[in-house]
């Protein structure tokens, strides 16, 4: 009898772990579909603004995709704060050292979404006063400038990761590795390392009239 009980207690304990960690793995894809979403959202941002700077003018069905995706990113990135969240106050995990982010500053160092609101008011300025496209010149060539070279930067860390860690991989076993390794933790870090440093760049929000 007492044979019976260890071995349906055993059962038990084995089937309650998997269905923890088929929870957690869930939870964790989420974050996985956030990081690669950003990541092409950024290599479109990359390609509009390297055009953009060259002409030295953006239309406004760039300006309007632009907003989108950096609306996109923002959200993912809020997203990602959010699981990481969790994961840090996941008391199942507090035998195994957890990475960590100095996140003081995450909300109020939200370059992402100063820009998406930098955009949209360019953007209804210019249908406002019925011009089909921006002049990237004075001030707004510093902050097109910035623009492109965070997401020129941001790129240049996706591919170094990719490189450095998940060489050779691609699909269901590359989501699996940066899962099971938290490796979506790290890119957050670095997301929000380069965002803060283009937090000193004025994004004058200006309404005109």
């Amino acid at each position: 009898m007492i044979l019976s009980i260890l071995i349906i207690s055993i059962i038990f304990n084995v089937y309650a772990l998997y269905k923890v960690n088929d929870y957690k793995y869930k939870l964790e894809k989420k974050s996985y579909t956030y990081i690669e979403e950003i990541r092409q959202r950024n290599e479109s941002n990359m390609e509009i603004l390297s055009k953009s700077l060259k002409n030295n003018t953006i239309k406004n069905e760039e300006l309007l995709k632009l907003y989108k995706n950096y609306d996109v990113i923002a959200n993912d990135i809020m997203g990602l704060w959010q699981q990481y969240a969790v994961y840090n106050g996941n008391n199942l995990n507090s035998f195994i050292r957890k990475k960590s982010i100095n996140s003081n500053k995450a909300i109020e160092n939200d370059v992402h979404g100063y820009i998406e609101e930098y955009i949209l008011c360019n953007l209804n300025n210019e249908m406002k006063n019925e011009r089909n496209k921006l002049s990237i010149d004075d001030e707004y060539y510093v902050c097109f400038k910035s623009m492109y070279e965070m997401s020129e930067e941001l790129d240049d860390y996706f591919n170094e990761f990719n490189t450095n860690r998940l060489h050779g991989t691609s699909g269901e076993e590359r989501e699996r590795i940066i899962i099971k390794n938290h490796y979506w933790v790290d890119m957050l870090r670095g997301i929000y390392d380069i965002g803060d440093n283009y937090m000193n760049v004025q994004w004058k929000i200006e309404i005109k009239e």
